[in-house]
């Protein structure tokens, strides 16, 4: 059974989405899809899996419920910094309740609701990827639990989408300024294309310029600032946390570490194979990646649109320098799901916007 709080938060949405539907803002299969999508709520978390399965959501529930004047013990005594400045979200999210993880998945539909609604009121979204932003099944999943991967997944969209597409350098930043909070790798990854568009503009030749300079600044913090220190230190911290067996194998600073870079890249955009799935989930999951694959590939290779080539050329760039940072260090199954998603849903979106479809065969 359902708590009285937790049955008033969910009328809270249902009358948002029924707002909506009725002032024409949903079309009728966004409404149906995203009443589903709040099912979902109530079907993943302690039912499909238990809450236990991904712990940092109670973290954010317990630490949200102390902004609003419950128990400080546990969050003050354990929880992390990031913790504590994703909970402020939560906190002053306009919702009633803050009972159960059921209440910070709530707020995260209600999230991905509004980004939806907004971008097509922008005439962001063609068909196609409203079709995608409405079943991606990652993202269908991972928006239904309690965690920051969908405050993340939102600010980085709103950042790349002020800074690269609107020339709106004030508004890009304070959307930028959270993930400084809460996910400060996040943050760079967005800042580091912003720059290259800085340079290039659309010019081509500047656009070759910025490549080099980026790559000189990613050898240098490597390098010569110690980040690949650094990177090695979470590899082996990952990797034990994951269970791993032995010894990581370290980067190497010589001139084999741009490929095993690449490499982690390819593989966390594709893990778990299909002979690595041990359950039928991720068995599925892998099916979702090479599926997932295909389609990547697909829009990597159509032709951008006039006055679109620089902006498309970052956005690859983006793409393969985020993944080749989490290929680093990420060994989990799970735990590379998670942050994948919000990194294919935005290579999906704004290459569906960038690019010219393919033409049709007569």
């Amino acid at each position: 059974m359902f708590s009285p709080e937790e049955i008033a938060n969910l009328l809270t949405v249902l009358c948002l989405l029924v707002g909506l539907r009725l002032t024409n803002r949903l079309g009728t299969l966004a409404f149906w899809v995203f009443l589903g999508r709040t099912a979902m709520v109530f079907l993943t978390n302690d039912v499909l899996f238990p809450v236990s399965y991904m712990p940092d959501q109670l973290g954010y529930v317990r630490c949200a419920n102390m902004r609003r004047g419950g128990d400080a013990e546990w969050c003050m005594a354990l929880a992390g910094v990031n913790v504590l400045n994703a909970s402020w979200f939560f906190t002053l999210f306009p919702l009633p309740y803050i009972y159960s993880v059921r209440s910070t998945s709530l707020m995260n539909l209600t999230l991905i609701v509004c980004l939806y609604v907004y971008l097509n009121r922008q005439g962001f979204l063609s068909e196609r990827s409203q079709l995608f932003y409405l079943f991606y099944p990652s993202f269908v999943l991972y928006a239904a639990i309690g965690g920051r991967d969908v405050l993340i997944m939102v600010c980085m969209f709103m950042a790349i989408y002020n800074l690269i597409e609107k020339r709106n350098v004030f508004l890009g930043l304070l959307w930028v300024l959270p993930l400084f909070m809460i996910k400060l790798q996040n943050a760079m990854m967005v800042l580091v294309p912003f720059a290259m568009s800085l340079i290039a503009g659309k010019s081509k030749s500047r656009m070759i310029l910025a490549i080099v300079l980026g790559g000189v600044f990613a050898l240098v913090m490597l390098l010569g600032v110690g980040f690949l220190a650094d990177l090695n230190k979470y590899r082996k911290s990952f990797y034990a946390e994951d269970g791993g067996v032995g010894e990581v194998p370290l980067l190497s600073s010589g001139v084999i570490l741009p490929f095993e870079l690449l490499s982690g890249a390819i593989g966390v955009m594709l893990m778990p194979l299909p002979w690595q799935a041990g359950k039928a989930f991720q068995l599925v999951q892998s099916i979702e990646n090479l599926v997932m694959m295909g389609l990547m590939v697909s829009f990597w290779r159509r032709q951008a649109k006039p006055g679109m080539e620089n902006i498309f050329l970052n956005l690859k760039i983006f793409m393969v320098s985020s993944m080749m940072i989490y290929g680093a260090v990420v060994f989990n199954y799970g735990t590379a799901a998670r942050y994948r998603f919000p990194f294919v849903l935005l290579f999906i979106l704004f290459a569906d916007r960038l690019t010219l479809p393919p033409k049709q065969k007569t």
